[in-house]
């Protein structure tokens, strides 16, 4: 990670399509939601809890380009699998929040129940 964080050319996923500068935040993103999913694959973070995690983390403008940027890797997942169906959670959670008319994330919805 560091050596990517380093030289965005070693690890390109977006296909050039993202500028250097953009690939070392986004893998920044990327490390932080794959330690908090983790930590909810290990049970050390609740569903609930992993979908406040989520909330926040998609009022930031820089998380949610990274969410979109990735679309196409999560796309490529087993759609059983326990990341498939977190990540389509957190899909639909961005979708409410950008039809929500307020700007108060932290009220958007509740985490759904499996």
């Amino acid at each position: 990670m560091s050596k990517a964080m380093d030289d965005p050319e070693v690890l390109d996923a977006y296909d050039g399509a993202v500028p250097p500068q953009r690939q070392r935040q986004f893998l920044f993103a990327n490390a932080v939601y794959t330690n908090a999913f983790c930590y909810y694959r290990m049970g050390d973070m609740s569903r609930e809890e992993f979908f406040g995690f989520a909330r926040s983390m998609l009022s930031n403008p820089l998380f949610r380009e990274y969410w979109y940027a990735t679309r196409p890797h999560r796309a490529a997942l087993i759609e059983t699998s326990e990341e498939a169906k977190v990540g389509r959670m957190v899909d639909d959670l961005l979708v409410q929040l950008e039809e929500a008319d307020f700007d108060e994330w932290w009220v958007v919805r509740e985490p759904p129940s499996e």
